[in-house]
């Protein structure tokens, strides 16, 4: 059995206190110790970064092929091949890529970075597929969030079939978008929508998919989709508040930047306030993920004040020092939680 360093760490800890509490004999101390390996980290990290690498390698040369130098559209034109041509061809080679995605999982199920490499052609035969049909389709008054629906559906079910959080995370980011489209339809073109402007309806939405984790943590067949879904709901909930506290349910651009910032004083403060109970919450409910964001925005949400009260009547100098301070203290106390041996 492999395990990384912190894992061989609480895993050797527990075994040196068992053997001096006398609970296992020496020789069976020994026998534990060597029943794991440490798993290399520097192999990890390389795969990590490849994976980055090959993500970013293939959206430019997406970009590349199909916006800068719109192949696709050269060839249609001239072979005359029709819009729907185009998406039914693209449909049929995105179901063969799910297909040998699907067997190459089965064969190598331990290969979830190259696997996950490998679905970045779904994704975008996928969405090709999807531009061409709605392309045939819809018209240029048509309602424009049909696409995006489309899309979260397609990726959704293809996520589920594979069993791939890359394909959910696109999933999850194509409904974010249909959420912002629709809404925007739906209230005929208004920045409002039953009262909300943007950056209240995208609060709204990080926090329904942020607590659909929970119930996708009980669903067995979707428990391995639930943590994903934790983090994208969190950062999603967590980036629109912030946004919210610095514009309130306020919809006229022109006639925010004619208030002073102080004018929405009680979204900020209610901002701070969800920011510290939710750090409560986390620290004793040892949630790390949930801490850790907390804690990045929290220190965003008292830069973000301090350029909104205090930019024109402070040193610049001594901000930058107050910020370099506050930077060593969070990795210091990060460097103490992760040193703090487990209970």
């Amino acid at each position: 059995m492999e395990l990384d360093k912190k894992e061989a760490d609480i895993v050797n800890k527990a075994i040196q206190s068992w053997e001096e509490d006398a609970r296992i004999s020496k020789e069976l101390a020994h026998e534990l110790r060597n029943s794991y390996q440490l798993r290399n980290a520097n192999v990890d990290a390389i795969a990590i970064y490849a994976l980055i690498s090959a993500i970013s390698c293939g959206l430019l040369a997406f970009g590349a092929l199909v916006i800068d130098e719109k192949w696709i559209e050269l060839l249609r034109k001239r072979w005359g091949f029709s819009e729907n041509i185009v998406g039914i061809g693209f449909t049929f080679i995105a179901a063969l890529f799910v297909f040998f995605a699907k067997r190459r999982q089965n064969k190598a199920p331990n290969a979830r970075i190259s696997n996950e490499v490998y679905n970045i052609t779904i994704i975008l035969t996928v969405a090709i597929a999807i531009t061409y049909w709605t392309r045939s389709v819809l018209s240029e008054n048509s309602n424009y969030a049909i696409p995006l629906l489309i899309a979260t559906l397609a990726y959704g079910f293809v996520a589920v079939l594979l069993r791939s959080t890359l394909i959910w995370t696109v999933a999850i980011i194509s409904m974010a978008g249909w959420w912002g489209a629709q809404t925007y339809f739906w209230s005929g073109g208004s920045f409002r929508f039953l009262g909300m402007n943007y950056p209240l309806r995208m609060t709204l939405f990080g926090l329904i998919v942020w607590a659909f984790s929970w119930v996708m943590d009980r669903v067995k067949s979707l428990e391995y989709l639930a943590e994903v879904t934790y983090t994208i709901g969190l950062l999603l909930f967590l980036i629109a508040a912030w946004t919210l506290s610095m514009f309130g349910n306020y919809d006229d651009l022109t006639g925010w930047q004619a208030l002073k910032q102080s004018h929405f004083w009680y979204w900020a403060l209610g901002f701070t306030i969800v920011l510290i109970l939710m750090l409560v919450y986390a620290f004793q409910n040892k949630q790390d993920t949930l801490r850790d964001m907390c804690l990045v925005f929290f220190l965003l949400n008292i830069y973000t004040r301090y350029f909104e009260y205090f930019w024109d009547r402070t040193n610049k100098g001594l901000f930058f020092a107050l910020l370099a301070l506050s930077f060593w203290f969070v990795g210091k106390k990060a460097e103490q939680w992760r040193n703090r041996p487990a209970a």
